[in-house]
């Protein structure tokens, strides 16, 4: 089984929750993973920047499979780049772009 989460929201709680769902989903024994991501778009940037509160919970999961991926039309406009985001967590051109394609890939679309 593949699963994306959808991550658009600036609200610590949502960034915990996402994280607690994301860390629950990769613990639980009765189901086989192949893939598990995070596509962040809008304020679920935030989550994703090195200077975020949450970046050891972030690379914990990247070190156990998890694939974290920013949207960059998020970041065009503004000051952030590729060089702000926590190592490892991959720009791709359009969140909602990048959630169409996983989810025709099989994917199941899950928004905490």
């Amino acid at each position: 089984m593949k699963s994306v989460f959808h991550h658009s929201n600036d609200d610590p709680e949502r960034h915990d929750r996402v994280l607690g769902n994301i860390a629950n989903l990769i613990d639980d024994d009765t189901i086989s993973l192949d893939a598990v991501v995070l596509v962040a778009n809008s304020g679920g940037l935030s989550l994703l920047l090195k200077d975020s509160p949450y970046q050891e919970r972030v690379e914990t999961l990247l070190n156990r499979g998890v694939s974290f991926k920013q949207c960059h039309n998020t970041i065009d406009g503004t000051d952030i780049t590729g060089e702000d985001l926590i190592d490892g967590v991959e720009l791709v051109p359009s969140g909602v772009g990048e959630l169409t394609r996983l989810q025709h890939e099989g994917y199941a679309y899950i928004k905490p």
